[in-house]
């Protein structure tokens, strides 16, 4: 029975990356439209649960697609590209509203974290310094794991002594790092850097700060619309948007919460149908312009398409948790990277002083989530995989066998002296790859990995999927080994 659930949840996952990467292998190069996100709403709605999993999760899920969908297409035809960050910063908005009005008590658990914030001076004023300062090198803000310099690592401080449900702490935990409860979930230190540059006065920024810590949790639509307005949003009406999304949700969001879906699951799921249309966007087609660009991402989803399909026939999806999905993706990069003669701890080095020399020009320039961390994560861990044992894994996980011929066999990939000057063509492929370090969840795939933990949590809803609660094995630990003590990643929520 597990193979058959692997064998579906894996067809799954692979035909709505297909279906991604066509439309933007279709329109690259070319003007965005909201229309050109059909296909993928398509390829969700034909989604169904198996009998093992949670009917309501599949139907938010579902109702979470279409409801960003007919909101978007109301409100406008087109996104700027300076405004596509914020496109999957609405959802959990909507969800904690709908939950402060389901469940009071939960409302009343807020009430606690914001007093809690409130004494958190000390806490909060280390942490901002210690983010501007450099303490902790290359930091990814909302990271999944409390990670050095994540909101995720200082809020696990603050919830520590806060007297509610741990259900509810991991909820909160979790809208700091993958759900984003408002956009401040990827600005902490905006507030501070604008007193600070206006007043000159620490006390006063700090307390600014806090105040928008508190008021994220306070009246979430409210502060997501005035986040919006101080950064400039113009491409629609986030108002109206934000309202509409809520009010189309809101059944079955209670459905879904009624069915006993733990709150942090909760607050995942609209967040993941419905912010990851942003992968189909402006930015995605102009950085898939290029040939190489383009042939890098598409080669990375046939290599995981193959790898998935030949362990489908030799039985080896036996289990629906250990589907090898990041990890083929991470391997297929990393093999990419090493056709050029780079290796992770090369990019690891680059990054790390390159962090450093902006940080002393000008620390304003990590206010928001700076996810080139995270790219260099990736390349560790795939190279991890390709390397032959006892170094690495010998192109295995999970006793599966990652097929990298697709890269091997892609025309472009293979001939990079089309690209560059055909005399010395040794960097080709590399600069390519750089073009996603900025956004590297092209390359790790949100949709596929987002559809992947959605199927996981139908399995499961009253078990928190996340924040995880494990070492990552930071590649810039390899680098700043101290930054460790620092790291809350294992620590319980209790």
């Amino acid at each position: 029975m597990k193979n058959l659930l692997a064998k579906k949840i894996a067809e799954d996952i692979v035909s709505l990356q297909k279906v991604w990467v066509q439309v933007v292998k279709e329109k690259r190069g070319g003007q965005f439209r909201i229309a050109d996100w059909r296909p993928m709403l398509q390829a969700k709605t034909k989604l169904f649960p198996s009998k093992e999993q949670s009917k309501e999760v599949f139907d938010l899920y579902i109702a979470s697609a279409n409801s960003a969908y007919s909101v978007l297409s109301e409100l406008t035809d087109h996104v700027l590209p300076e405004d596509e960050p914020w496109l999957e910063h609405y959802q959990t908005t909507a969800v904690f509203e709908i939950l402060y009005e389901y469940d009071r008590s939960f409302r009343r658990a807020a009430l606690k974290v914001v007093e809690a914030v409130e004494k958190s001076d000390d806490l909060i004023e280390e942490e901002l310094f210690a983010k501007f300062s450099g303490r902790y090198g290359p930091t990814w803000i909302a990271d999944y794991v409390a990670t050095p310099g994540s909101f995720l690592n200082l809020y696990k401080r603050i919830l520590e002594n806060v007297k509610i449900k741990t259900e509810y702490k991991w909820t909160f935990a979790n809208a700091v790092s993958a759900a984003r409860n408002t956009s401040y979930s990827v600005m902490f230190g905006a507030k501070f850097l604008d007193i600070v540059s206006k007043t000159n006065d620490i006390k006063a920024a700090v307390k600014a700060e806090k105040e928008r810590m508190k008021q994220m949790w306070l009246s979430p639509v409210e502060t997501q619309i005035q986040i919006m307005k101080e950064v400039g949003q113009n491409s629609f009406d986030y108002q109206k948007c934000l309202l509409r999304f809520k009010e189309k949700i809101y059944e079955s969001t209670v459905k879904a919460a009624e069915s006993k879906v733990h709150y942090a699951n909760l607050s995942l799921i609209p967040f993941w149908s419905a912010g990851d249309f942003h992968h189909i966007s402006q930015t995605t087609y102009n950085i898939c312009k290029g040939d190489v660009e383009m042939a890098i991402l598409e080669s990375v989803t046939m290599t995981l398409e193959k790898t998935l399909k030949k362990a489908q026939e030799k039985g080896k999806l036996k289990d629906p948790y250990k589907i090898p999905t990041y990890e083929v993706a991470a391997g297929a990069v990393a093999y990419i990277m090493r056709m050029d003669g780079f290796t992770s701890e090369m990019v690891n080095e680059l990054f790390l002083k390159r962090y450093y020399n902006l940080l002393l020009e000008n620390p304003a320039k990590f206010r928001f989530e700076c996810m080139t961390d995270e790219f260099v994560n990736f390349l560790t861990q795939g190279e991890y995989i390709i390397e032959k044992t006892p170094r690495g894994l010998d192109c295995k996980v999970n006793g599966v066998e990652v097929d990298l011929s697709p890269i091997d066999n892609n025309e472009i990939l293979q001939n990079p002296q089309r690209y560059s000057w055909p005399e010395c063509p040794i960097t080709a492929r590399f600069s390519g790859l750089l073009k996603f370090a900025d956004e590297p969840f092209h390359l790790f795939s949100d949709p596929l990995i987002c559809l992947y933990a959605t199927e996981l949590i139908a399995l499961n809803p009253q078990k928190p999927y996340l924040p995880f609660l494990y070492c990552k094995k930071c590649a810039s630990s390899r680098l700043l080994p101290a930054r460790c003590r620092y790291c809350l990643a294992e620590k319980p929520i209790t």
